[in-house]
């Protein structure tokens, strides 16, 4: 999948990964959604899942955004614990 969004000011972020096996092993695809524009921001396949990686994920997503947005997570503890650890702000909600 090919994005290319623009730097702008974003006020809300989804942010939600989801586990899918190919040739029987696991990798995790990453996915962001500027809530408001109902863009998609980025997608990412990663072989592993830690905070690490999330950060990482993060630290690029946060080249589209101009300031600091806020971010919509399920419970997940390494979308969390990144998200902390990078001083950013974030509500949970169960994602369907």
């Amino acid at each position: 999948m090919s994005v290319n969004p623009s730097r702008i000011v974003r006020r809300l972020i989804a942010l939600d990964e989801t586990c899918v096996k190919v040739n029987g092993l696991d990798y995790w695809v990453y996915a962001v959604l500027d809530v408001d524009r109902n863009e998609v921001l980025s997608m990412r396949v990663y072989p592993s899942r830690n905070i690490l990686t999330t950060k990482q994920f993060i630290d690029e997503v946060l080249n589209y955004c101009i300031g600091r947005p806020e971010f919509i997570v399920d419970n997940a503890p390494w979308l969390k614990h990144a998200l902390e650890e990078l001083g950013l702000t974030y509500n949970t909600e169960p994602f369907r």
